[in-house]
């Protein structure tokens, strides 16, 4: 009679703390994936190696080798972008650029990013040793690719040409057609801009030309005959046999970005650069007295050219972000959630059972 009378209630009460303990134990769980193991997925992969194609046209190049003007050029440019090695919370980011037209190269540029994996900004935090590496300098800003979990905002871009930020500017939220997945537009542009030296001196560029040289750059440039008509008694008032020379750079870019991953889905671009004579030497001549659209119209095309991702490229953008974005999704909001309420469940039915039975044990 004793155990009949005791037995059930113990067992109740025993399934109830057991209950209760098993919802403890989701609920801690979910609050663990939501807290500590998604902030951990929400960073660059320390394997991070991937390849985005281009293409465009080129109407001039201009070859400082041959010192000849290529024009009308169609091009493919491939930027492939990987993790070499990773200190804590920042990685060093190795791309390589390269342009071809018609099977030909026409451009290779490597250079290597600091770059905090958490927020894809361009970190000054770094071991030193990785300043050595080629293409190496102090940056700032977005540099590959927008920050995870993007946000309706102007963001600091880093243009090497003038070596500083640019602003990137949210354009708006859209079902991208490209795609057909939702995505940010972002954009950024400048006018002319003086090019910094030391990016004049990676990109192979002269600072100076022999006056006849210079004269035979104009020709061949196309230009005005009002500007090849000023142009030799503008050199003949320099003083030297050379002429220091100054570059400007501009352009235009559009920007799809996938708002969860900060993977970008497209980029529209143009850039444009120029070279003239150096502000110095400008100040010097009557140069100095015009306007500054009249001062660019000194100026001579070096490189300009326009490109768009390929349709490869865009859907391989776009299953990245997918695959990435569930993985979020699923770790960050889906499996917690579910966790935290079925396991508030068990622990509101198990403390239930347990106060039931001890009022009627």
């Amino acid at each position: 009679m004793s155990a009949s009378l005791w037995g059930e209630p113990m067992r109740s009460k025993g399934l109830g703390w057991t209950l209760a303990a098993l919802g403890v134990v989701l609920v801690a769980a979910g609050l663990v994936l939501m807290l500590a193991i998604v902030p951990s997925m929400k960073k660059m992969p320390s394997d991070t190696n991937v390849t985005r194609e281009y293409t465009g046209t080129m109407p001039v190049l201009f070859n400082p080798q041959t010192f000849q003007f290529m024009r009308n050029l169609p091009i493919t440019l491939e930027r492939h972008f990987a993790v070499v090695k990773t200190s804590g919370n920042v990685a060093l980011v190795k791309e390589e650029r390269t342009m071809t037209s018609d099977g030909k190269q026409l451009e290779q540029i490597v250079e290597d990013y600091a770059i905090d994996r958490s927020t894809m900004m361009a970190t000054d935090t770094y071991p030193s040793d990785w300043a050595q590496t080629e293409g190496f300098w102090p940056r700032q800003g977005i540099v590959i690719s927008w920050p995870i979990g993007s946000q309706k905002k102007t963001y600091p871009g880093w243009s090497d040409d003038y070596r500083g930020t640019v602003p990137l500017t949210y354009a708006g939220e859209m079902t991208y057609s490209r795609s057909g997945t939702k995505v940010y537009l972002y954009t950024s542009s400048s006018g002319p801009k003086p090019i910094d030296p030391a990016e004049v001196k990676a990109l192979g560029l002269p600072t100076e030309l022999p006056k006849t040289k210079l004269t035979a750059l104009v020709g061949a440039a196309q230009m005005s005959p009002l500007v090849v008509q000023m142009l030799p008694s503008i050199l003949k008032g320099i003083p030297g046999a050379n002429v220091p020379l100054g570059y400007t750079y501009e352009y235009t870019g559009k920007y799809w970005i996938d708002p969860t991953t900060g993977i970008i889905i497209d980029t529209q671009k143009h850039e444009l650069r120029k070279v003239g004579l150096s502000d110095a030497v400008i100040a010097k001549t009557p140069l100095a007295l015009l306007g500054d659209a009249q001062k660019a119209a000194m100026r001579v095309p070096v490189s300009d050219y326009t490109y768009q991702a390929t349709d490869a490229s865009v859907q391989a953008a776009k299953k990245d972000a997918q695959d990435k974005g569930s993985d979020i999704r699923l770790f960050g909001t889906t499996l917690p959630w579910i966790g935290i309420g079925v396991g508030a469940a068990l622990l509101l039915l198990g403390g239930f059972v347990v106060i039931r039975r001890s009022a009627t044990a």
